[in-house]
């Protein structure tokens, strides 16, 4: 059995190395049974690219969340804590690698309890190095409350630019799914013998078809009504209805997140 963290930033072969930007490894993370939507849709979509060879390659999703912050996953920003400026961001683009408005990073802010091990605290702020402009295309979403209540079988809508099935290819267009909150037990007991699933998780995911992100999309948005309730994290393969996708909740690093923002 395989566990699938869900890094969009894992490997850029050399071979994808042709131009500016250059397009992300074919393991990279994509919405599984999603449909194409229009950034004005989703308009706190954002694009996190990475400095390689002869350009710049996809590397993870994330979202807006203030006029400087960028919310993704810590195992998306850990490795360029120390070195923002190999990393930027894109808003504003239904395509993966055209269009839109690219900010550079001038600081991230990982969480001190991040492990890569177990993916707990995977949670990270990334701030611009200039104010976002907001627009149809482009707008903030509020983060979830301390005390946001996710019941069980709650629908929510995952977005990102990851492959459109596991280790398949990636999407050229911003894709979004429908899925509905599992409950906490449920997803401890799909996971029991893989992975610990932890109070700062969340799971989600839908049957018929089976929806869910996927190799990517990880630092994306799951969003429900107009509140970011988590954060792409891991999960064990993509859309395999045995194991539902597994989030950071948001709800949970709301003071967290709040503090950060604060020194941007």
């Amino acid at each position: 059995m395989q566990w699938s963290v869900k890094f969009l930033f894992l490997l850029v072969s050399i071979s994808y190395v042709l131009s500016v930007p250059v397009p992300d490894a074919p393991v990279s993370t994509r919405i599984v049974n999603g449909s194409p939507v229009n950034i004005t849709e989703v308009p706190y979509q954002a694009t996190i690219r990475k400095k390689v060879l002869s350009g710049w390659a996809h590397m993870c999703g994330a979202v807006v969340v203030s006029i400087r912050g960028i919310l993704t996953a810590a195992h998306c920003a850990d490795s360029y804590v120390s070195q923002p400026s190999n990393i930027r961001v894109s808003v504003g683009t239904s395509s993966r690698l055209t269009g839109g408005k690219t900010y550079d990073i001038s600081v991230i802010y990982v969480h001190e309890g991040f492990s890569l091990a177990t993916l707990e605290n995977d949670i990270a702020l990334l701030g611009t190095a200039k104010a976002i402009e907001f627009s149809q295309f482009v707008a903030p979403i509020a983060i979830a409350s301390e005390h946001f209540v996710l019941p069980p079988g709650t629908g929510a809508i995952v977005s990102g630019f990851g492959t459109t099935s596991y280790e398949g290819s990636s999407s050229e267009v911003l894709m979004a799914a429908k899925v509905s909150i599992v409950s906490q037990a449920t997803c401890l007991r799909a996971y029991l013998r893989i992975a610990t699933i932890s109070s700062g998780m969340v799971c989600a995911g839908a049957s018929n078809p089976a929806r869910d992100a996927c190799q990517g999309d990880s630092g994306g948005p799951l969003v429900v009504g107009s509140n970011l309730v988590g954060i792409v994290s891991w999960g064990e393969g993509c859309a395999d209805t045995k194991y539902p996708g597994v989030y950071t909740r948001v709800s949970a690093y709301n003071s967290w997140i709040t503090q950060r923002l604060q020194r941007l």
